[in-house]
C-alpha cells in the first residue's frame, strides 16, 4: 500500500468528504448529533457540497492536508489545522504545501452558493447546542494560554485505521510546530487520544457529559490535549 500525502484540492472534495463521513459514522455519539431520518450518504454528500466554501476560505490561517491511496487515487485521510494568528499575516508563506490554493472570485461566489443550499444539515439543534456549549467554554479558556497550532479535524476512512496513516498526516503538522517552537493543541474522542498521547499530547481538561434525556446511551467523552514545545536537535 503506497500513500501520498498532498494538499487538499478542491477538486477532492466528494474523496474527503467521503473519508470524513465514514471515519465519524462509526462513532454513536456523533450520529446521535443527527435526526433518525438523515442517512449518511445523505450527510456526505452534503459534506461534499459545502467543502469547497470551507476548504477555499480562512486560506491565511487555515491548513489542509488528505492522504492518497495511490492504487485508487481516493481520499483516505484528512487532516485541518489551524495556525496561530502571527503565523497567519506572515511573508513568506509558513507551510505552502498544506495551503489550499487561492480561488477565483467567481468560484468563491459560486462555492459559497453552495454551500449556503445545504444549510440545514439534518442536525438536532437541541442536542449540539447541549453538547458544544461546555466545550467551547472549555475551548476558549485554554486558547487563552496560547498560541497553539491546533488540530482541527483529524479522520481516517474506516478501512484504512490503525496503519498509521492518520499518524503520517499527524506527523506533518507536528514538525511544523517544531519548527516554529509551538505547542499544539486538539480536542480528542476517547476513539483518538491514544494516537495523540503516543505523539507527545497530555490531557489537560476532560469533559464528560450525560445526554441519556436526548437519547444517549451512555455518556460521552471529550479531551483537551497539549502537546508543549519540542526542543530542537
Amino acid at each position: 500500500m503506497f500513500i501520498s500525502i498532498t494538499t487538499a484540492d478542491i477538486a477532492l472534495a466528494p474523496s474527503i468528504a467521503n473519508a470524513m463521513v465514514s471515519a465519524r459514522w462509526k462513532d454513536p455519539h456523533w450520529v446521535a448529533l443527527f435526526r433518525t431520518d438523515v442517512s449518511s450518504s445523505k450527510v456526505t454528500s452534503e459534506t461534499a457540497q459545502r467543502l469547497p466554501w470551507n476548504l477555499s476560505t480562512g486560506r491565511a490561517s487555515k491548513r489542509h492536508q488528505v492522504a492518497i491511496d495511490n492504487a485508487t487515487g481516493e481520499v483516505v485521510a484528512y487532516a485541518r489545522w489551524v495556525l496561530p494568528e502571527q503565523l497567519a499575516s506572515t511573508d513568506p508563506v509558513i507551510w505552502p504545501e498544506a495551503q489550499v490554493q487561492e480561488a477565483t472570485e467567481e468560484e468563491r461566489a459560486e462555492f459559497e452558493k453552495m454551500s449556503k443550499e445545504v444549510t440545514d444539515r439534518g442536525l438536532r439543534m437541541d442536542l449540539l447546542e447541549y453538547r458544544s456549549t461546555p466545550l467551547e467554554e472549555i475551548d476558549a479558556k485554554i486558547k487563552e494560554s496560547g498560541p497553539y497550532l491546533e488540530l482541527d479535524y483529524l479522520a481516517t476512512a474506516p478501512e484504512y485505521q490503525r496503519r498509521g496513516i492518520g499518524a503520517m498526516l499527524l506527523k506533518a503538522g507536528l514538525e511544523v510546530a517544531d519548527a516554529y517552537g509551538l505547542r499544539s493543541y486538539v480536542t480528542s474522542s476517547v476513539a483518538g487520544a491514544r494516537l495523540y498521547h503516543k505523539h507527545g499530547f497530555e490531557v489537560v481538561e476532560t469533559h464528560t457529559m450525560d445526554y441519556s434525556q436526548f437519547g444517549g446511551v451512555e455518556p460521552v467523552t471529550n479531551y483537551f490535549m497539549i502537546r508543549e514545545r519540542q526542543r530542537q536537535v
